[in-house]
Protein backbone atom coordinates (compact mmCIF):
# COMPACT_ATOMS: atom_id res chain seq x y z
CA UNK A 1 0.00 0.00 0.00
CA UNK A 2 1.33 3.42 -0.98
CA UNK A 3 1.61 6.02 1.76
CA UNK A 4 -0.52 9.15 1.43
CA UNK A 5 1.75 12.16 0.67
CA UNK A 6 0.14 14.29 3.37
CA UNK A 7 0.54 11.57 6.00
CA UNK A 8 4.15 11.10 4.91
CA UNK A 9 4.75 14.87 5.25
CA UNK A 10 3.24 14.91 8.75
CA UNK A 11 5.51 12.04 9.85
CA UNK A 12 8.57 13.57 8.19
CA UNK A 13 8.03 16.96 9.81
CA UNK A 14 7.30 15.42 13.22
CA UNK A 15 10.61 13.56 13.20
CA UNK A 16 12.69 16.30 11.56
CA UNK A 17 15.20 18.35 13.52
CA UNK A 18 14.06 21.30 11.42
CA UNK A 19 10.70 22.80 12.27
CA UNK A 20 10.32 25.03 9.21
CA UNK A 21 11.13 23.23 5.96
CA UNK A 22 11.01 24.36 2.33
CA UNK A 23 8.06 22.61 0.66
CA UNK A 24 10.25 21.88 -2.37
CA UNK A 25 12.82 20.06 -0.22
CA UNK A 26 10.09 18.05 1.51
CA UNK A 27 8.56 17.20 -1.89
CA UNK A 28 11.94 16.10 -3.29
CA UNK A 29 12.55 13.90 -0.23
CA UNK A 30 9.11 12.36 -0.65
CA UNK A 31 9.65 11.75 -4.36
CA UNK A 32 13.01 10.10 -3.68
CA UNK A 33 11.21 7.59 -1.48
CA UNK A 34 8.74 6.74 -4.25
CA UNK A 35 5.81 8.46 -2.57
CA UNK A 36 3.48 10.73 -4.51
CA UNK A 37 4.80 9.70 -7.91
CA UNK A 38 3.47 12.07 -10.55
CA UNK A 39 2.42 14.65 -7.94
CA UNK A 40 3.67 18.14 -8.78
CA UNK A 41 5.19 20.34 -6.10
CA UNK A 42 2.27 22.75 -6.66
CA UNK A 43 -0.30 20.01 -6.06
CA UNK A 44 1.61 18.83 -2.99
CA UNK A 45 1.65 22.40 -1.66
CA UNK A 46 -2.12 22.68 -2.19
CA UNK A 47 -2.64 19.42 -0.28
CA UNK A 48 -0.62 20.73 2.65
CA UNK A 49 -2.49 24.06 2.61
CA UNK A 50 -5.82 22.21 2.77
CA UNK A 51 -4.81 20.28 5.90
CA UNK A 52 -5.10 22.04 9.27
CA UNK A 53 -2.12 20.13 10.66
CA UNK A 54 0.20 22.28 8.56
CA UNK A 55 1.08 25.96 8.48
CA UNK A 56 2.63 27.41 5.34
CA UNK A 57 4.77 30.52 5.18
CA UNK A 58 5.76 32.61 2.23
CA UNK A 59 9.24 31.81 1.02
CA UNK A 60 11.85 33.57 -1.01
CA UNK A 61 13.00 33.27 -4.60
CA UNK A 62 16.69 32.49 -4.45
CA UNK A 63 16.92 32.93 -8.21
CA UNK A 64 15.26 36.36 -8.42
CA UNK A 65 13.01 35.05 -11.18
CA UNK A 66 15.84 33.26 -13.02
CA UNK A 67 15.05 29.53 -13.22
CA UNK A 68 18.67 28.59 -13.94
CA UNK A 69 19.91 30.56 -10.93
CA UNK A 70 17.15 29.04 -8.76
CA UNK A 71 18.21 25.52 -9.83
CA UNK A 72 21.84 26.34 -9.03
CA UNK A 73 20.90 27.66 -5.60
CA UNK A 74 19.01 24.43 -4.91
CA UNK A 75 22.19 22.45 -5.54
CA UNK A 76 23.69 24.52 -2.72
CA UNK A 77 20.74 23.73 -0.43
CA UNK A 78 18.88 27.04 -0.82
CA UNK A 79 15.30 26.17 -1.83
CA UNK A 80 12.91 28.80 -3.15
CA UNK A 81 9.22 28.84 -2.44
CA UNK A 82 6.99 28.42 0.58
CA UNK A 83 8.02 26.85 3.89
CA UNK A 84 5.89 24.46 5.92
CA UNK A 85 5.73 23.40 9.55
CA UNK A 86 3.44 21.30 11.65
CA UNK A 87 0.95 23.55 13.42
CA UNK A 88 1.68 21.61 16.62
CA UNK A 89 5.39 22.52 16.61
CA UNK A 90 6.31 25.91 18.01
CA UNK A 91 8.87 28.21 16.41
CA UNK A 92 10.99 29.09 19.43
CA UNK A 93 13.52 31.89 19.68
CA UNK A 94 16.23 29.25 20.13
CA UNK A 95 15.19 27.50 16.91
CA UNK A 96 15.10 30.75 14.94
CA UNK A 97 18.54 31.67 16.30
CA UNK A 98 19.94 28.27 15.29
CA UNK A 99 18.31 28.59 11.86
CA UNK A 100 19.81 32.06 11.40
CA UNK A 101 23.28 30.83 12.35
CA UNK A 102 22.97 27.85 10.01
CA UNK A 103 21.76 30.04 7.15
CA UNK A 104 24.64 32.47 7.49
CA UNK A 105 27.10 29.55 7.72
CA UNK A 106 25.58 28.00 4.56
CA UNK A 107 25.87 31.35 2.78
CA UNK A 108 29.55 31.72 3.66
CA UNK A 109 30.28 28.12 2.61
CA UNK A 110 28.45 28.59 -0.71
CA UNK A 111 30.40 31.76 -1.44
CA UNK A 112 33.68 30.09 -0.48
CA UNK A 113 32.79 27.32 -2.94
CA UNK A 114 32.09 29.93 -5.61
CA UNK A 115 35.45 31.55 -4.83
CA UNK A 116 37.22 28.22 -5.33
CA UNK A 117 35.56 27.74 -8.73
CA UNK A 118 35.66 31.38 -9.89
CA UNK A 119 36.47 31.99 -13.55
CA UNK A 120 40.16 32.52 -14.20
CA UNK A 121 41.36 35.86 -15.52
CA UNK A 122 38.14 37.75 -14.70
CA UNK A 123 39.27 40.46 -12.30
CA UNK A 124 35.88 42.17 -12.16
CA UNK A 125 34.06 38.95 -11.19
CA UNK A 126 36.80 38.12 -8.71
CA UNK A 127 36.53 41.55 -7.09
CA UNK A 128 32.72 41.34 -6.86
CA UNK A 129 32.87 37.84 -5.38
CA UNK A 130 35.51 38.90 -2.88
CA UNK A 131 33.34 41.84 -1.78
CA UNK A 132 30.26 39.65 -1.36
CA UNK A 133 32.24 36.99 0.50
CA UNK A 134 33.66 39.63 2.83
CA UNK A 135 30.17 41.02 3.50
CA UNK A 136 28.82 37.51 4.18
CA UNK A 137 31.66 36.76 6.60
CA UNK A 138 31.01 40.07 8.35
CA UNK A 139 27.29 39.27 8.55
CA UNK A 140 28.01 35.82 10.02
CA UNK A 141 30.35 37.39 12.60
CA UNK A 142 27.71 39.97 13.59
CA UNK A 143 24.95 37.34 13.83
CA UNK A 144 27.14 35.06 15.94
CA UNK A 145 28.14 37.97 18.18
CA UNK A 146 24.55 39.17 18.66
CA UNK A 147 23.30 35.68 19.49
CA UNK A 148 26.20 35.09 21.89
CA UNK A 149 25.32 38.33 23.68
CA UNK A 150 21.63 37.37 23.83
CA UNK A 151 22.54 34.01 25.34
CA UNK A 152 24.86 35.64 27.88
CA UNK A 153 22.05 38.01 28.90
CA UNK A 154 19.62 35.09 29.26
CA UNK A 155 17.40 36.17 26.37
CA UNK A 156 18.12 32.89 24.53
CA UNK A 157 18.64 29.36 25.74
CA UNK A 158 21.49 27.21 24.52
Amino acid sequence: MTMNPVEWAAEALASSEDILVPVKKLWLDMQSQGIGAGLSVEAFTAMLEADDRFELFEGVDHGDGDEEERAYMETLGFYSGPRVKLASRELTAEYVARMLQQSTQNLVEALEGAWETRPPDDEEAEQQLLEVLTMAQRLKHEVDKALEEARAEGRLGD
